[in-house]
């Protein structure tokens, strides 16, 4: 936690100085420019144990000896991978304010430990959709930004039963359903082409639900490589 909040202080502090170096900074370029990215996820879950009754085939837990007899999830130290894609507008030329709507498929590796078999490891994914909303300082080619981001779960990668949900219900319920992270990293545009490396991370302790292990919840941090183009 003291971590998360040494970080968070020196971003602002950071954005604070670019803030005032910037002002006196002229760039060119359009003010305006809106894009679409794509690229990858290099993701990791965070901190994540979790045990769950093993069931028979009547949906009942099974017993021995008169104690229920338990499976247990244990996160793991490799990463998995998964795509990120959608739309950003960027305003303004040195510095720019740059919000993003992206589809992301996130999580990591797990080790499912059952009691008389034989570890095994599975994939424990999330798709969300994630709201960055970055400052910035564009210095020629180079870029470098910060900010906060909410992700909502997309369960099922059922998009449209998800947009429906959000859209159907008060802003206040939404931001209670929503996970809050940040990402901070650089850019650098070659022949047209905006390539990004950002880490991301959660602000909170909230965790995902993971329907294809629920009631399992999933919380990741990742590395995040993407290729826009602005129109």
């Amino acid at each position: 936690m003291k971590f998360k909040i040494v970080t968070i202080a020196l971003l602002t502090v950071g954005m604070t100085l670019l803030l005032s170096f910037g002002s006196y900074a002229q760039s060119k370029g359009p003010r305006f420019t809106l894009g679409l990215k794509v690229g990858a996820n290099y993701s990791q879950i965070d901190d994540l144990s979790y045990r769950t009754p093993r069931l028979g085939q009547d949906g009942l837990p099974i017993m021995s000896g008169g104690n229920i007899v338990y499976d247990f999830f244990q996160q793991n130290d490799s990463h998995s991978t998964g795509i990120v894609g959608g739309v950003y507008a960027r305003i303004g030329r040195t510095l720019y304010l740059q919000p993003e709507v992206l589809l992301s498929v996130k999580g990591g590796k797990m080790n499912l430990i059952r009691d008389g078999l034989q570890t095994q490891s599975f994939n424990a994914k999330v798709g969300t959709i994630d709201l960055p909303l970055l400052l910035g300082l564009r210095l020629g080619s180079f870029r470098i930004n910060a900010g906060p981001m909410a992700s909502l779960t997309v369960m099922d990668g059922n998009l449209k039963e998800a947009v429906k949900k959000y859209s159907n219900q008060s802003i206040a319920q939404t931001s209670q359903q929503a996970q809050f992270s940040y990402q901070a990293g650089i850019g650098f545009t070659f022949q047209g082409v905006q390539l990004d490396l950002r880490r991301e991370a959660s602000l909170s302790n909230q965790r995902w639900a993971s329907s294809s292990i629920d009631p399992l919840a999933v919380r990741s941090s990742l590395w995040q490589l993407t290729a826009g183009f602005g129109f």
